[in-house]
């Protein structure tokens, strides 16, 4: 009986001793999680005064203002409507494929000539 008291206790001390390491080694990861939030917190301070700078510099007023003041040398100016192409620019579906241009084109690749080269369309 005396053997098994004894064993009891030595598990009690080496139980004791494990729980107090635990104890120790979850206060340390707190302390790593408190300052892994004071970190992001930082960051995240940062990142809004970079994104209000961010929004500083995009402002339409600020922008045209630069533009205006460098058209010139950057050769530069407003879109005006006739830039803009029409409906009536592009061109109609065809009613049916082209079987001859795609025959041509299926021959051309099976005798290995690429038909972006222009060089050896217009030697042939």
């Amino acid at each position: 009986m005396r053997a098994f008291n004894f064993l009891l206790l030595c598990t009690s001390f080496v139980a004791l001793i494990l729980v107090y390491g635990q104890k120790y080694r979850t206060e340390d990861v707190q302390s790593q999680v408190i300052e892994l939030q004071r970190d992001i917190t930082s960051q995240k301070q940062i990142l809004n005064s970079l994104d209000a700078d961010w929004a500083y510099l995009n402002q339409p007023a600020r922008l045209q203002s630069i533009v205006d003041r460098h058209a010139e040398t950057l050769g530069i100016a407003p879109i005006v409507v006739a830039q803009y192409g029409s409906l009536s620019d592009v061109p109609m579906r065809p009613a049916a494929p082209d079987s001859d241009g795609l025959d041509a084109l299926l021959m051309s690749l099976e005798a290995g000539i690429d038909p972006n080269d222009q060089e050896e369309l217009v030697g042939q």
